[in-house]
């Protein structure tokens, strides 16, 4: 799921005309600010890096668009949606879907919620009602790859396969999107394994998610 609480934390910023924009910036998920007829009024780069990497999605014309007609029309229903509500409540979750990837690679996630008046006057875009995000499992997260090199003593590439194991990557989709083959992935997991003592990818993605929320936690 999306870090919802990321975006909530930011318009705690000082009061000033462009304090929303200036506090997406500074995060790793793709985030943009959408008009009612979802075009966009800001983006952040680190949505820009993830449309310029491949074909998912794409931004054109300042417009978000992605790849196939069933994608298309749950954006539509999700900006629909999240127009006629002030606040999401528990369990809002029609305006939440997956972009799926090719070779096994995990898919991006994708939210819309909408901007309260709070927010929408921390914005200096007073026409953006909703807010978009885009997470990328893949995105490396420096932070879990630190803790499990301190912890465990894992070296820079055995722990960011620890990390893509964990969100379900495969360690054949894993060989192929860094160019390496699966023998050197596997051997990569073996000594992981040794280092930690986990038995299994099972056990292996169980620890690494613990991790994931302690630091969300934190």
């Amino acid at each position: 799921m999306l870090r919802s609480n990321l975006y909530v934390q930011a318009v705690a910023i000082p009061d000033r005309a462009n304090a929303l924009e200036d506090a997406l910036d500074l995060l790793a998920d793709g985030v943009a600010l959408l008009r009612r007829d979802g075009g966009i009024v800001y983006a952040n780069e680190a949505l820009r890096i993830l449309a310029a990497r491949g074909s998912d999605f794409r931004i054109d014309r300042r417009t978000v668009e992605f790849p196939t007609m069933e994608l298309r029309t749950r954006f539509a229903a999700a900006l629909s949606a999240v127009q006629r509500v002030e606040d999401p409540p528990a369990g809002f979750g029609l305006a939440d879907f997956a972009v799926p990837r090719e070779g096994a690679l995990p898919p991006f996630t994708v939210s819309v919620r909408p901007l309260t008046r709070a927010r929408m006057e921390a914005t200096q875009n007073p026409d953006a009602v909703a807010m978009l995000l885009i997470h990328d499992p893949l995105q490396q997260n420096s932070a879990i790859c630190r803790m499990l090199q301190e912890l465990h003593g894992l070296t820079n590439a055995e722990a960011h396969l620890v990390q893509a194991l964990g969100t379900g990557m495969t360690a054949l989709a894993y060989a192929r999107s860094r160019c390496v083959s699966v023998t050197t992935v596997y051997t990569h997991l073996r000594r992981t394994r040794e280092k930690t003592g986990w038995k299994s990818v099972a056990e292996l993605t169980r620890r690494f998610h613990e991790l994931n929320v302690a630091l969300r936690a934190n």
